[in-house]
C-alpha cells in the first residue's frame, strides 16, 4: 500500500522502542489493527511552544526534526530545562491530564501530533506496544537520574563532559555517530539544562577544546577527539 505504513507487531521482532511502532513521521497514518487513523504534522519556528504548564494534554508528540527542550521556571525567574527531546522521541507518554511543564521548539522542527486515544487503542490492541512503552519510560528515567546526579554533585567542566556523552551515548543508540555532536541548542540553553551560566558552559567547552579532548567545528557541531578521557572526566577521575 503505497504511502501508507503498517504498524507490525514487536512478536519475534528485534525492533526495539516505539519508533517501529509509530514510524518516523513520513506518512500521517497509523494503521491500528485493519484500519487507519491519521495524525497531525507541523512546522515550527525557534522559540515557539508545543505546550505550556497546566495545559489541557490531549496529544503526545513525536519530534521528526529539531530539538524541543521542556523546562519550568524557578520562583526566582531562572529557567530549569528538564530535558532536551530529538527526532524519534515522544513528548507526553508519562502525562496526565495535564502539562506539568512548559515544552519550547529550540530550533526549526517538525512535530507530529498523535491523540492519546491513538495511544489508547494501541495499548489495548496490540501486546508488545505496553512493553516498547515501558523500555522508553525506563530509558528516560535513566537519563533523569543521570541528570539529577550531574546537577547535585559534579564540577562545571564534569558537567559539561556528561552533557555531550550522552548526546554521544544518543547518537550510538540510535545508530549514529557517536564522535559527531550536533547542538542546536544555545550555550544559554545548555546551561539551564545543567545549572550553569552562559559563560561558565563557554568556558568549559573551552577548555574541552584546549585539552584537545573535542574539537568545535562551528557554534551547533562538537567533534569528540578523546572520547575515553572525556568519559574519564566526567567520572571525575581526570
Amino acid at each position: 500500500m503505497s504511502g501508507e505504513r503498517q504498524i507490525t507487531s514487536m512478536s519475534g521482532n528485534k525492533m526495539a522502542g516505539i519508533q517501529c511502532w509509530l514510524g518516523d513521521g513520513q506518512s500521517d497514518q497509523i494503521r491500528i489493527g485493519h484500519s487507519f487513523t491519521v495524525t497531525s504534522e507541523r512546522a515550527f519556528e525557534p522559540h515557539e511552544h508545543l505546550f505550556k504548564i497546566n495545559d489541557m494534554q490531549s496529544h503526545i508528540y513525536q519530534v521528526l526534526s529539531g530539538v524541543v527542550g521542556v523546562y519550568n521556571m524557578l520562583p526566582d525567574g531562572r529557567r530549569q530545562i528538564v530535558t532536551f527531546y530529538y527526532p524519534g522521541d515522544l513528548i507526553g507518554i508519562e502525562e496526565s491530564e495535564s502539562w506539568r511543564y512548559h515544552g519550547e521548539v529550540l530550533c526549526r522542527s517538525r512535530v507530529r501530533s498523535i491523540p492519546i486515544t491513538i495511544i489508547d487503542r494501541l495499548l489495548e490492541t496490540e501486546p508488545g506496544f505496553g512493553q516498547a512503552m515501558l523500555e522508553t519510560l525506563a530509558t528516560e528515567l535513566a537519563e533523569i537520574r543521570e541528570q539529577l546526579l550531574s546537577l547535585g554533585q559534579k564540577s562545571a567542566i564534569e558537567k559539561v563532559a556528561t552533557f555531550l556523552l550522552r548526546i554521544s551515548r544518543r547518537n550510538l543508540r540510535e545508530g549514529g555517530n557517536q564522535h559527531s555532536l550536533y547542538l542546536p541548542m544555545t550555550r544559554s540553553e545548555i546551561g539551564d539544562y545543567l545549572g550553569l551560566t552562559i559563560e561558565t558552559v563557554s568556558r568549559n567547552i573551552s577548555k574541552l577544546k584546549t585539552s584537545g579532548l573535542i574539537h568545535v567545528l562551528n557554534k551547533n557541531t562538537v567533534q569528540i577527539l578523546d572520547l575515553p578521557k572525556l568519559e574519564e572526566l566526567a567520572d571525575g577521575n581526570s
